[in-house]
C-alpha cells in the first residue's frame, strides 16, 4: 500500500464497515416492511425509482464516459443488477427470514463470480479461492436443506432460490464491469437510471400498492432506507472502501455480513434461526474469509545448467 493510500486507509475502513452495517441491516428492515405495511412494489419503487433520480445527475455530468456499446447494455444491465436483482431479494423476503438473505446473497457472490467467469470467460480460479469457494458451497448447501425442511418458516426455500438468484444476476453483472473496466459508480448509475425509468411506470400501471394507507412515517423512513441509504450511501460506502483498503480487505471484511444480517434478524425482524441454520451461516462466512485472502505466491525454482544463469547472474563458471 503507498503512502497515499495509506493515509486514507482508517477512512477506508470506516466505510467499509458502514457499508457491512448496511448491508447487514437491509435485509431485516426490508422483511419488516414487506411482510407487515408496504408491498414489493412499494419498496421497489422507493429502492430503484428514488436512488435513480438521486443519480440522475451524476450521470448526465459523465455521460461521455460512457461508449455507445454502454448505453446498449444499459437495460440488461438494469436487469443484472437493478430491478431483477433488488426484485429477486424484496420477493424473496416475503418467504424466507432475512437471515437467509444476508448469507445467501452476498455471501455466496464470491461463489457464483468464479463459477460463471470459468464458464463464460475461461477465468481459472487460484487454489486457495477455491477451496474458500467450496466452503461456501456448503454452507450454501446447508441452509437450503434446512429450508427443506421447514426449520425457519415453511416459505424459506423458496425464498431462499430468488436469494441465490439475486446473487448469480449481481455476479453476473460484476463480471461485466471487469471485463469492460467501467467504472462501477457510473455504471451503478447507469443502472439505477435505467431502473428507475422502468419501476416507476411499471408501480404505477401494474403494481399492487398500500402507500396510500400505510403510515406516512413508515413511507417516509423505507425511502430513507431504500433509495438513499441503500441505494446510495452504501455504494459509495463500498468504492471509497476497495480504492482506499484494497479489494481483498473489503472481501475478507464482507465476511461480516452474513454473521451480522443474522444478528439484525434476530434483534429487527424477530426471525428464528435453528443451530442448523446458523452453522450454514458460519460456514458461509468462513468461506468469504479464504476466498479473499491472496493467493500464495508461486515458488520459481532456478535450475541453472552449463552457461545459463538465473536472471541477474553471470553465466560466467
Amino acid at each position: 500500500m503507498s503512502q497515499e493510500s495509506s493515509r486514507f486507509a482508517p477512512f477506508g475502513y470506516l466505510a467499509a464497515l458502514a457499508a457491512v452495517l448496511i448491508t447487514s441491516a437491509y435485509p431485516a428492515l426490508t422483511r419488516v416492511s414487506v411482510t407487515s405495511t408496504l408491498t414489493p412494489g412499494d419498496l421497489l419503487l422507493f429502492r430503484l425509482g428514488v436512488s435513480g433520480l438521486l443519480l440522475a445527475p451524476y450521470l448526465v455530468c459523465r455521460r461521455h464516459e460512457l461508449t455507445r456499446a454502454d448505453w446498449w447494455s444499459a437495460l440488461p444491465l438494469s436487469f443484472l443488477h437493478g430491478w431483477g436483482m433488488a426484485a429477486c431479494v424484496v420477493f424473496g423476503l416475503k418467504f424466507a427470514p432475512a437471515s437467509h438473505a444476508a448469507a445467501l446473497g452476498p455471501g455466496a457472490i464470491a461463489a457464483w463470480i468464479a463459477l460463471l467467469g470459468y464458464l463464460a470467460f475461461d477465468i481459472r480460479v487460484p487454489a486457495r479461492r477455491l477451496s474458500g469457494i467450496a466452503i461456501i458451497a456448503l454452507g450454501v448447501l446447508l441452509m437450503l436443506g434446512a429450508s427443506g425442511r421447514g426449520l425457519s418458516v415453511a416459505d424459506a426455500l423458496a425464498g431462499d432460490t430468488l436469494f441465490l438468484a439475486a446473487s448469480a444476476l449481481g455476479a453476473s453483472y460484476f463480471l461485466y464491469l471487469q471485463r469492460r473496466r467501467l467504472d462501477p459508480v457510473l455504471g451503478a448509475a447507469l443502472v439505477c437510471v435505467t431502473s428507475a425509468l422502468i419501476i416507476i411506470p411499471w408501480h404505477g400501471l401494474f403494481a399492487a400498492s398500500t402507500i396510500a394507507a400505510a403510515p406516512l412515517p413508515e413511507v417516509l423512513w423505507q425511502v430513507v432506507i431504500q433509495g438513499v441509504i441503500v441505494g446510495c450511501l452504501a455504494l459509495l460506502a463500498l468504492n471509497y472502501a476497495a480504492l482506499a483498503i484494497g479489494s481483498q480487505a473489503l472481501g475478507v471484511l464482507s465476511a461480516l455480513v452474513p454473521v451480522g444480517g443474522a444478528l439484525c434478524s434476530l434483534a429487527i425482524a424477530g426471525d428464528l434461526i435453528s443451530p442448523p441454520e446458523w452453522a450454514a451461516i458460519l460456514v458461509i462466512s468462513l468461506g468469504v474469509v479464504i476466498a479473499a485472502l491472496p493467493a500464495a505466491p508461486a515458488r520459481r525454482v532456478f535450475r541453472p545448467t552449463r552457461g545459463v544463469a538465473p536472471l541477474g547472474q553471470s553465466t560466467v563458471s
